[in-house]
C-alpha cells in the first residue's frame, strides 16, 4: 500500500487528483469511494490535521498512480540506510587508506633505521621483527578491511530487499 501526506488538501476530490493524474469524472467517484473507505477519518475532512498520512488503495480502474506525490515509509527508510551505508564505505576505505600510508611511511622509516642499527647489536633482529610485525599488521587491516566491506554489501542488499 501506498501513502500520501496531506499539505494544503481540502477535500477527498483533491487528495483523489493529487494521488492519481489523468481522471476522469466517473474514475474520480470511484477513488474518492475507495480512499473514503481506506481512510474513514476523511469523512469529517475538516478535523483532518495537515500531515496526516492518507492510505492510497490500489485501484485499477481508476487513473494511474501519481507516484510524485506518494511515498512508501519503508522505501523511503531502505533508501536512507542505503545512502548512509555507502558514505560508511567511503569513510572506512579512507580509514583503511590513510592505515597504509602509515604503513609505507614506517617501513621507509625502517629501512632508514636498518642502516644505522646494522652496526649495533641486535639492531639487525629489531628491525627483522619490527618488519614482520607491520607485515603481519598489513595483512590482517587487508583482511579486515575485505570482511567490512563485505558485511557492508550484505547490509545494503538486505535494506534493498525492504524496496518492495
Amino acid at each position: 500500500m501506498r501513502y500520501l501526506l496531506l499539505r494544503n488538501e481540502t477535500s477527498v476530490t483533491e487528495v483523489a487528483d493529487k494521488a492519481y493524474k489523468g481522471l476522469t469524472a466517473k474514475a474520480r467517484k470511484q477513488v474518492e469511494v475507495a480512499l473514503l473507505k481506506a481512510n474513514p477519518e476523511l469523512k469529517k475532512f475538516r478535523t483532518v490535521r495537515k500531515g496526516f498520512i492518507v492510505r492510497i488503495p490500489d485501484i485499477h480502474e481508476g487513473g494511474e498512480r501519481n507516484k510524485r506525490n506518494l511515498i512508501d515509509p519503508v522505501e523511503n527508510i531502505s533508501d536512507e540506510i542505503v545512502e548512509n551505508l555507502k558514505v560508511f564505505e567511503s569513510t572506512l576505505n579512507e580509514k583503511f587508506d590513510s592505515v597504509d600510508k602509515r604503513q609505507k611511511s614506517i617501513t621507509e622509516h625502517l629501512k632508514t633505521a636498518n642502516k644505522e642499527l646494522g652496526e649495533t647489536p641486535k639492531g639487525p633482529e629489531v628491525v627483522k621483527a619490527l618488519k614482520k610485525h607491520l607485515a603481519d599488521s598489513k595483512k590482517l587491516n587487508e583482511k579486515n578491511k575485505k570482511l567490512g566491506l563485505e558485511a557492508l554489501d550484505q547490509l545494503k542488499k538486505a535494506t534493498m530487499a525492504l524496496n518492495r
